[in-house]
């Protein structure tokens, strides 16, 4: 019998497979047979395997999911490329980002390697990290800091002058044949 036929028959007989750890975990208790026992303990390796790969799946699917609700709040460029401006700008909310991404990361492998029952710490976790990004996002694009010229706000680059804050759109040396010429002064 192979792994997978292994996890039809368990799945058929309406029991519910979990890693956990180096061991497998299975619910209801009442609805595993003494020979499927047998054949679970049997081929162990391979249905942990089996098993863990969907947990990564997973991960990768909420990880996924909350990317996308991250550039629905700042559509105009990847996330990453406002990270500069976030370390720079606020460093408080770049601490909490980086605090709450290795929290994140060490609560979803531990999930994908078994060693929690279930998602629900990765889920907060990553939950706590999308928060922070929102946040440093929120802070970044405040409409208050827009560009005087155009009123854009999604900007990653900004330039603060003497006359203004500016995209990189918007600021623009004029051309030398629009400058005002002046009289040369002769001693």
């Amino acid at each position: 019998m192979t792994a997978l036929s292994i996890l039809a028959q368990a799945t058929a007989a309406g029991l519910t497979l979990r890693p956990l750890g180096d061991r497998i975990r299975f619910r209801p208790v009442e609805n595993m047979t003494p020979e499927l026992l047998a054949e679970v303990r049997e081929h162990r390796a391979a249905l942990l395997d089996i098993l863990r790969a969907g947990r990564v799946a997973e991960v990768r699917a909420f990880y996924s999911q909350a990317f996308s609700r991250l550039a629905a709040l700042y559509p105009d460029s990847m996330i990453g490329d406002l990270w500069p401006t976030i370390t720079r700008e606020h460093p408080a909310l770049a601490s909490a980002i980086n605090t709450a991404e290795a929290a994140s990361d060490a609560a979803g492998l531990a999930y994908q390697s078994g060693d929690a029952p279930d998602a629900g710490q990765f889920l907060a976790a990553l939950a706590t990290w999308e928060r922070a990004w929102a946040e440093a996002i929120a802070a970044v694009t405040n409409t208050s800091r827009a560009c005087d010229d155009c009123g854009r706000t999604d900007a990653t680059v900004m330039v603060e002058t003497d006359t203004g804050r500016y995209c990189r759109r918007c600021l623009r040396p004029e051309p030398i044949a629009a400058r005002p010429k002046t009289k040369g002064m002769d001693a």
